[in-house]
């Protein structure tokens, strides 16, 4: 009972991550010599709100709200603060991540979401389960988009090529470990004007992919297991995302009180779209 409480919630909050993921990245260090910021980027208007809807085949509906809630210079670029309220599974779970265009394409954070510190707390509520280790590594990251509205337009990232996640842990006494890696595989875009109930936008359709590996220890016992996401967003100049659709599966190693690893695949699929802007 207890096991599936945990395997649900986590589940739920996978779901959550993957709105995230279209939200996302550039490097650690300020960028030189930067050009002054290009209108026609991917950097939602200020002074307005964009309101979403969530759909997952898994869990019931949920919303985002998304803004532009502050800016400062650095190093002679405006770099704006990209906020998101998303709402689902009677959970809210804010969002603040660095946006910014620099020759003609726009940057968006991509950092250590507040998903994996609550998974963290749950993992460590789990019957004689104590959590030593928690760290992360590769953050942050950045998503990259070129602004151009054209067929062929690149969406990749920056900074590490992969972002890792390590629990280490004991059952019962015994050691065990859990140890994540993420990598986006590079996407390219084609031209489509699209209709929601927001309107119709001309946008970059891009499509992507995102691949996970897990490898779960405890004792003797080894599991691994792969996951992968394909993500397709539009994006429109001055909104930022339009619609995204996304099918993953997704991949979760429980530790048993019998010392063994379960490992649970499972398959999710979701759909955001602009329902208003405000």
């Amino acid at each position: 009972m207890y096991t599936g409480k945990i395997i649900s919630t986590t589940k739920k909050l996978a779901g959550i991550l993957l709105v995230a993921v279209a939200i996302v990245s550039c490097s650690k260090e300020p960028i030189k010599n930067a050009e002054p910021e290009l209108l026609k980027t991917f950097i939602p208007e200020k002074n307005k709100k964009f309101l979403y809807k969530i759909e997952s085949d898994d869990s019931g509906p949920g919303t985002a709200t998304q803004w532009i809630s502050g800016e400062k210079d650095s190093s002679g670029i405006t770099v704006f603060n990209l906020h998101t309220d998303i709402e689902a599974s009677g959970s809210l779970m804010p969002m603040d991540n660095k946006i910014f265009s620099i020759k003609g394409k726009t940057y968006t954070e991509i950092k250590v979401p507040d998903a994996w510190y609550e998974y963290v707390a749950l993992f460590g509520q789990m019957p004689n389960i104590k959590v030593t280790k928690a760290e992360v590594s590769g953050y942050p990251a950045y998503m990259v988009m070129e602004n151009a509205l054209k067929d062929g337009s690149i969406i990749t990232t920056e900074g590490a090529p992969v972002q890792e996640q390590l629990i280490e842990y004991t059952n019962n006494g015994t050691p065990g470990s859990s140890h994540q890696e993420i990598v986006q595989i590079t996407g390219s875009a084609k031209v489509e004007t699209i209709t929601v109930p927001a309107g119709s936008f001309v946008c970059n359709k891009f499509s992507y992919e995102v691949e996970t590996r897990i490898t779960a220890k405890i004792g003797d016992a080894q599991e691994t297991g792969n996951g992968n996401e394909k993500i397709t967003v539009w994006m429109a100049h001055g909104i930022g995302m339009v619609k995204q659709e996304s099918d993953a599966t997704l991949v979760t190693m429980v530790p048993l009180p019998t010392g063994e690893i379960k490992k649970i695949v499972t398959n999710s699929s979701s759909i955001t779209t602009l329902q208003k802007i405000e």
